[in-house]
């Protein structure tokens, strides 16, 4: 119930962070975007490394109060440490082209303090798959982003709307996890070892994993220069936000549920292929949908100002989409204990990623975006060696277990390509619609190919799912979530019955 709970709040809050977006976007410049995208990119790092520092406490098989106050000693030095860095190096930022970032490093430093003061016995409600809170926290950090994010864009029209905003979530989300979870605040490091131990590694793979994911973002700011940041932030931004931030919730569902799994039963490889299966299913037609569409979205959702976005979600958003398979090899690897393992596969891929983004920057925008789309090939493929050891135990195991929402996404994909052409083809791919008396026959073509591209998708998927029988899959957890969802509606005051959940 906790992770269904989990997920719904995540759809809430993608369509919520998908309306904030494209109403700052309307406001503020691809500038304005590529400074906060360096802000965004500092506290999203931050906040990774202090969720890593507790997540050892899932692992460990007697949690006692002396390891709760090691992470949160743990926490606070980190935050510390970080202020620290980001004051010393704010005569760095002219030197390399980006005088405008000097005026963030006071925020950051208050901001790596907020991070760190959190509550490390909130993970224990994960530890114990109770994610109801977790979808809580979420939730409102969520709703308070975008109320200050709009107001603020509303008022000030430029990237201190964006900081304000973050600054105000960040907060929230530490006191939520004190509300939530109260412990006594001590500082102690007398079971560094159990912690270190483990942390060591993983927090080691999760630090190169996150810079090669950032690593495009940042190279093209220092390089091409803050508004191709902003276009390229834009345009990654909207095509992770159907693919790894829609299941990003779901992923602190990942590790504890197949570390639960692993204890109790010997079920794991069922369960790492039914979670591939269920994730392609999901983000595969919708990623590769927003592709075929995206100079449609981008005209008539965000503005004309920012069409260099849809060349940005043609490239990354199909790969986007495969990529959060790593998510699932990463909780594997940590049930396992292979995190060295993926260490090294995580700083090779940094390596290569920066090698890549610095000859792709040389032939300009398109140049880093063909880079950026070699690079997150490069993790598709080191994902999906590692993942050789779990799951089927191929190398495309993790794909092939959804083959019939890759036929489905294909089927998909010939349906709105004849669409196209029996409508026409006038506006070249949308870019010869210049003014607002167009953009009433482009938003009905964008609807007429998202609809039919739902319909045809979801239509081949079950027809497949009868043809071979109706195994057990993504199609009838789908079925099972709509009755459970259509008794809620007919019988909304039947009583449960069997035990509730503690």
């Amino acid at each position: 119930m906790g992770a269904t709970t989990l997920l719904a709040s995540s759809l809430f809050r993608q369509v919520l962070g998908l309306i904030t977006l494209i109403v700052i976007a309307r406001l503020l410049s691809p500038t304005d975007f590529g400074i906060a995208a360096y802000f965004l990119v500092a506290t999203a790092f931050l906040e990774m490394l202090s969720r890593q520092i507790s997540m050892v406490l899932i692992r460990i098989d007697d949690v006692t109060q002396d390891h709760l106050s090691t992470i949160f000693t743990f926490q606070v030095i980190l935050g510390i440490a970080a202020a620290l860095l980001f004051y010393a190096t704010r005569p760095l930022f002219p030197l390399i082209g980006l005088p405008e970032l000097t005026q963030l490093a006071p925020v950051l430093c208050v901001l790596s303090l907020i991070i760190a003061l959190r509550s490390p016995r909130f993970i224990l409600y994960e530890r114990k798959l109770r994610f109801i809170y977790a979808a809580g926290e979420e939730t409102i950090s969520r709703i308070v982003y975008a109320i200050i994010a709009i107001s603020m864009a509303l008022i000030w029209r430029d990237f201190w709307a964006i900081i304000a905003a973050n600054f105000c979530a960040l907060a929230t989300r530490s006191i939520w996890t004190f509300c939530m979870a109260p412990m006594t605040v001590r500082l102690s490091l007398k079971r560094w070892h159990d912690c270190f131990s483990f942390s060591v590694w993983t927090t080691g793979a999760q630090i190169a994993q996150f810079f090669s994911k950032n690593m495009p973002q940042l190279i093209i700011g220092a390089t091409l220069g803050l508004s191709d940041a902003g276009v390229f932030r834009l345009g990654n931004r909207l095509s992770t936000l159907v693919t790894t931030q829609l299941f990003a919730p779901l992923q602190r569902v990942l590790y504890p549920g197949l570390a639960d799994i692993s204890r109790n039963t010997d079920r794991q490889d069922e369960a790492f292929n039914r979670l591939n299966e269920l994730l392609l299913a999901i983000v595969l037609p919708i990623s590769v949908g927003m592709a075929l569409v995206a100079n449609y979205l981008v005209i008539v959702v965000i503005g004309w100002q920012w069409l260099g976005a849809a060349q940005v979600i043609w490239v990354l958003a199909p790969l986007k989409a495969l990529e959060t398979l790593q998510e699932n090899v990463r909780s594997a690897s940590y049930v396992e204990g292979s995190t060295k393992l993926l260490f090294i596969r995580n700083f090779f891929l940094l390596t290569l990623v920066c090698m890549l983004m610095m000859a792709g920057v040389q032939f300009g925008f398109m140049g880093a975006l063909a880079a950026a789309g070699a690079a997150s090939t490069a993790a598709i493929f080191t994902t999906l060696l590692i993942a050789k050891r779990y799951g089927t135990r191929t190398f495309f195991g993790p794909i092939t277990v959804a083959w019939r929402s890759i036929v489905s996404t294909l089927v998909m994909i010939a349906a709105i390509l004849f669409v196209d052409s029996a409508i026409g083809n006038q506006d070249q791919i949308g870019w010869a619609f210049d003014t607002l008396d167009d953009l009433p026959l482009l938003r009905y073509r964008f609807a007429v190919k998202v609809l039919i591209g739902a319909f045809v998708y979801t239509g081949t998927h079950f027809l497949l799912w009868h043809l071979v029988k109706r195994p057990e899959g993504f199609e009838s957890l789908v079925l099972r979530f709509a009755r459970k969802i259509r008794n809620r509606i007919l019988n909304p005051n039947a009583k449960k019955h069997g035990p509730m959940e503690s």
